[in-house]
């Protein structure tokens, strides 16, 4: 197994490359960096070929290792390195089969802004065969991993992923679970409805269902510091606000409302649109 980070030369994507090399020397595993290149083809009269020069793509795929090696102080039987002639998104995707983790860039080269996912980042997390991490920032702030979680099958992997991220680190964790119901007969703002009643139902049958997707983590894991919080709202808005004093939030890919696994559900669409930090997308 491996960390698999792309890399096209962007300043981005050496924020990845560190990241991923971190990421492997913490885990113990080979750092595997792919240089994909998708160029055009041209007619020159004596049949198309491409424009771009595979040595170049070789000379990038290098770049990476020696970034790699300056980040995380990985020597060279530790990373891998490709150029890989396609798209990028399907060459990640291709190597998430036999990877601990996938790593890319908020965007690449052609990226417009940093609240605006990369094409190559979004296919990526929401095809990807192991767990995908999103780097927005390399400087860890808080020592604080956060997690949504709901119910859904997925819960359980993202928790797994959460827990044994924060454990490895020495981080704390925090647990959100979010939760919201519509209400015939009453606006947006609930807090006049009578306690006892149907809200009061749910927020209690919702904390149960966190205790019982948490059962069994908290006894594998003892030495994190464990935050649980289940809040009324969005659970996009309320992920985007925990991000923001977090150094990773993970999420599962789909959630209750998920009708195919290589579809983003729209809570880990928005999240990774516009979360302050980090972002793990656990299959």
């Amino acid at each position: 197994m491996s960390v698999v980070v792309g890399y096209d030369g962007s300043q981005v994507a050496a924020q990845a490359v560190r990241f991923a090399a971190d990421e492997a020397r913490q885990r113990g595993v080979p750092l595997e960096v792919i240089a994909a290149w998708d160029a055009p083809t041209v007619d020159l009269g004596m049949g198309s070929g491409s424009v771009v020069d595979p040595q170049l793509a070789d000379a990038v795929a290098q770049r990476a290792v020696e970034v790699a090696a300056e980040g995380a102080g990985l020597v060279e039987g530790d990373v891998r390195s490709s150029a890989v002639p396609g798209p990028a998104a399907a060459a990640l995707v291709d190597a998430s089969h036999g990877a601990d983790l996938v790593v890319v860039g908020s965007h690449g080269r052609h990226g417009m802004a940093d609240l605006l996912l990369g094409g190559v980042s979004r296919q990526v997390a929401a095809h990807s065969a192991c767990p995908v991490i999103v780097v927005r920032r390399e400087a860890v702030q808080f020592h604080r991993v956060a997690v949504g979680i709901d119910g859904s099958p997925q819960s359980p992997r993202a928790l797994d992923f959460a827990f044994e991220y924060a454990s490895l680190r020495g981080w704390a964790l925090r647990v959100v679970h979010a939760w919201d119901v519509a209400v015939i007969g009453f606006d947006a703002d609930t807090s006049g409805y009578p306690r006892g009643g149907i809200l009061d139902d749910v927020r209690d049958a919702e904390t149960r269902l966190s205790s019982e997707v948490l059962a069994g983590h908290v006894d594998r894991y003892p030495d994190v510091d464990l935050d649980v919080s289940v809040q009324r709202g969005g659970a996009a808005k309320i992920l985007v606000e925990t991000s923001h004093d977090c150094d990773l939030l993970v999420t599962g890919s789909r959630g209750r409302g998920g009708f195919s696994a290589l579809l983003l559900g729209s809570v880990s669409h928005k999240v990774l649109h516009h979360a302050a930090c980090n972002v793990a997308v656990v299959p």
